[in-house]
């Protein structure tokens, strides 16, 4: 608006009598609700009229509550009779018509919030990064979320920003697990991840999406595979995951942790390509700490791809839990504990849910004895582990600083394999946490792990529920730890 235009209309302004009306609620409500805002009074448009509700005054003691103080006590039928306020109405129309971008400017911190309430939580990602309002972020976690207790839980400690940060990766992971690959292309999937790189630290995909269709073999008409082998079974490319050079946990499963979609034998099945591809990625995920594949079929082709593409990484933790790992995958993990190139850094590795039987931990040991540094934690629960795998796996830790907690839940490996478990506890000085929960101890066993719990008071934590242990020695040996 011109300057022309401001001193024409305060030229007519004050050829217009200024009204001064009594306090009336019925007139009161009216005024607040129809005359002019301040940025409305600004706009060009205004230069021309006639009519100035501004100059209106209403004077002496209100003796009830204004128009915005009683509205939200209205009841829904009265409140749809209510006319909206003018700002509000924009505030809607901005919510409903927004096409990316951040917030509008010129909002108050009342309308920001309002507008983050109103906004759309299922528009794409890429038209949300740069907002920055923390109400709408909040509804997305609480939307996006699989356990609605991780919105509880930010709610106690989380920033602004962070709130924005556990959106983004929640709305990322949706759109990885739930596009069909075929399309990330149009859906823009490598720029959004782009865009969405500096705030993802943390990505959990639960269930990937395969490719609708199994490709024929050569000389082949088309048909349809009921039964698919593994190489014929692929995933989207996840070699676009290189972009979140701030990741620092990755959880992936090729396969079917939890069904969310009619039953298809693909689903719980991952190619070769697919395991190359995610190594790929694995390669320039520099900041990388923590690493989980789980309910995935693997074996020792695919494991030696994968575990060559984290070896030069500072891991953390590593875990691949019911990935049907079996025959020759023992020696993949034990040259890949023997072989890490910069610096020693592995704390936990879960194998659990697996197949290694004592074979497997005979080629897994050696590594394990030569690391350089300290596994703290190995996970080997629901693996046929066998009385022979637990003399193994002691052979080759004893003497070094190896392993200071072990599970052995579920593993089938009768009476004397408890047993040899329980001298492991005695001789192991390291060994500080032990679960053997639902393996069956004999009465030498419970004789001999009486004897351990009174001579090694370093055990912090001892877990035998299940173990055919009377009542009377369980609470002997509760009280025999430390923190009994």
């Amino acid at each position: 608006m011109s300057e022309t235009d401001v001193g024409r209309l305060a030229a007519a302004q004050q050829q217009v009598p200024h009204l001064r009306a009594p306090s009336d609620r019925t007139l009161w409500n009216a005024h607040k609700t129809w005359a002019p805002s301040r940025q409305t009074l600004h706009l060009a448009s205004e230069a021309e009229r006639t009519l100035f509700g501004e100059l209106v005054t209403l004077v002496g003691y209100r003796k009830c509550r204004s128009f915005e103080a009683t509205s939200p006590l209205l009841t829904s039928g009265v409140q749809d009779r209510v006319p909206k306020a003018l700002s509000a109405i924009v505030v809607e129309y901005l919510a409903l018509h927004f096409d990316g971008g951040p917030e509008p400017t010129q909002l108050t911190c009342c309308q920001r919030r309002t507008f983050g309430s109103l906004l759309d939580t299922d528009l794409h990602l890429l038209k949300l990064i740069e907002l920055k309002e923390v109400t709408f972020w909040k509804r997305v976690v609480w939307c996006f979320s699989r356990q609605l207790l991780t919105y509880y839980e930010h709610s106690v400690e989380a920033s602004d920003d962070n709130w924005k940060c556990l959106g983004i990766e929640l709305k990322l992971a949706q759109l990885i697990e739930q596009q069909d690959p075929r399309y990330w292309h149009v859906e823009k999937l490598e720029e959004t991840i782009v865009k969405a790189a500096p705030f993802v630290r943390h990505l959990d995909l639960e269930q990937l999406t395969p490719l609708p269709a199994v490709e024929p073999l050569e000389n082949y008409e088309t048909y349809k595979f009921h039964d698919p082998p593994d190489g014929l079974c692929h995933h989207g490319s996840l070699s676009v995951l290189d972009h979140l050079l701030n990741l620092t946990t990755l959880s992936l499963v090729f396969g079917v942790k939890n069904w969310t979609k009619p039953y298809r034998d693909s689903y719980s099945k991952c190619s070769l390509a697919d395991v190359e591809q995610l190594g790929m990625a694995l390669q320039g995920l520099v900041e990388l700490k923590n690493f989980s594949l789980s309910n995935s079929r693997l074996d020792a082709e695919k494991l030696t791809l994968l575990v060559r593409a984290v070896t030069h990484l500072r891991l953390e933790t590593l875990r691949l839990s019911h990935c049907q790992l079996g025959e020759g995958c023992g020696g993949v993990l034990g040259r890949f504990l023997s072989r890490c190139r910069f610096g020693p850094t592995l704390r936990s590795l879960d194998l659990s849910g697996n197949r290694l039987d004592a074979r497997e931990l005979d080629q897994l040991g050696p590594g394990l004895g030569v690391y350089q540094g300290t596994v703290d934690r190995l996970d080997l629960s629901y693996n046929p582990v066998g009385q022979s795998g637990v003399l193994l796996l002691g052979g080759a830790i004893k003497g070094t600083r190896q392993l200071s907690e072990l599970n052995f839940t579920g593993c089938p490996m009768g009476t004397e394999g408890a047993f040899r478990i329980i001298q492991l506890l005695g001789f192991h000085a390291p060994l500080r946490k032990l679960t053997m929960n639902c393996v069956p101890i004999c009465s030498a066993g419970q004789a001999k792990l009486l004897q351990v719990l009174g001579e090694n008071r370093n055990i912090e934590d001892l877990q035998c529920r299940g173990c055919n242990l009377p009542r009377e020695l369980q609470a002997k040996a509760y009280r025999s730890t430390p923190f009994g």
